[in-house]
């Protein structure tokens, strides 16, 4: 199920749950949670709720992981 936070220019960027992205990428859970840790998937901590931006995933499609990496 999908989440929305509301962002200063008054719009809402779609969030969607961690856990819900080898539906979107094909990419198993681990390799997800190493990402993170690597600092490699910029996330959206929602207290305990892990999540990732729409438009996070959409670049990630067109232009691989790469383009959205904090560490390169």
């Amino acid at each position: 199920m999908p989440i929305f936070i509301a962002k200063k220019e008054k719009m809402l960027e779609k969030l969607i749950r961690v856990k819900e992205l080898p539906k979107y990428i094909p990419v198993s859970m681990p390799t997800v949670r190493i990402w993170i840790k690597q600092g490699r998937l910029p996330i959206v901590r929602l207290g305990r709720l892990v999540t990732i931006k729409r438009s996070v995933i959409e670049k990630i499609i067109n232009e691989g992981l790469e383009s959205v990496s904090s560490k390169k």
